[in-house]
């Protein structure tokens, strides 16, 4: 009897490790604003964006975050970052371009003005969602970057499940 209690065990281990499995993403995020160095804004939306896909249920991954000064930089950062998620076997791949106000002389924070992000899968390359977020009213406060940043993978992640 106590193999095949054994047997049984294994049996439902296996039946249920068939319907464990979570969805694997990579994002990156590529700042906008005329600024050498990633600032501290957008490090909390990463650490935020990335906090809050692990609590909906996937294995996430990020590649470092950039500063671009350009379109073709930014396509540049995709293929590195698409790559990087192909290498890492990621289902999704996502690139998250924040778009601040230019560094200004008086040494305050530049605004947050728009978010456009990309969403694609990492196994067959094809683009399966874009959008851009405009209207973005904010104090510039790291709870008012963490607000922005929850709203933003929530989006995303309703992307995701549509797909």
């Amino acid at each position: 009897m106590g193999k095949h209690k054994i047997l049984m065990f294994t049996l439902l281990l296996l039946i249920g490790s068939a319907y464990c499995s979570a969805k694997q993403l990579s994002f990156q995020i590529v700042q906008h604003d005329g600024s050498p160095d990633v600032s501290e804004d957008s490090l909390t939306i990463e650490d935020e964006v990335l906090t809050n896909f692990f609590d909906f249920g996937y294995i996430v991954t990020n590649s470092n975050a950039e500063v671009s000064t350009s379109s073709s930089q930014d396509e540049k950062l995709y293929k590195r970052g698409m790559g990087e998620a192909i290498d890492g076997f990621s289902d999704y791949f996502i690139q998250i371009k924040l778009f601040y106000d230019s560094v200004n002389q008086t040494g305050e924070n530049p605004e947050l003005k728009k978010i456009d992000w990309a969403l694609a899968s990492a196994k067959t390359g094809e683009e399966l969602k874009r959008h851009s977020i405009t209207d973005i009213k904010l104090e510039h406060t790291k709870d008012d970057m963490k607000k922005i940043s929850s709203a933003l993978a929530a989006e995303i992640n309703s992307a995701l499940k549509a797909k």
